[in-house]
This record gives C-alpha cells, structure tokens and sequence, in this order.
C-alpha cells in the first residue's frame, strides 16, 4: 500500500490523472490502465502497464 501522502503526488504517466491504490496495482481510472505494485514499489514505466480491460 502507498502511503497516502506520496500517491496525492503521484499522477498517470498518460493523462497526468490521479491514481487510485488497489494494494497490487495503482489504477487510472480515465485510461483505464494499472500499474503493478512490486515489493511495495509502484512500476510506472511504459512496458509495465496494463489494461484494466482483460
């Protein structure tokens, strides 16, 4: 989970959006992508996105 603080910082590398923490992934809501979270360290890199759609 990503301290509150740090992901009210935090935007989509796509559309600058707030995320939302889902405790193993981070959601953009408006591009409807995820962002996995790996020993409690969000993986917000391009190859690492996913659809939300699957």
């Amino acid at each position: 989970m990503i301290d509150k603080d740090v992901l009210d910082l935090m935007g989509c590398i796509r559309c600058k959006s707030k995320l939302i923490d889902k405790e193993k992934y981070l959601e953009c809501s408006q591009c409807n992508i995820g962002y996995p979270i790996e020993e409690d360290i969000p993986r917000m890199l391009e190859e690492r996105i996913f659809s939300l759609n699957d």
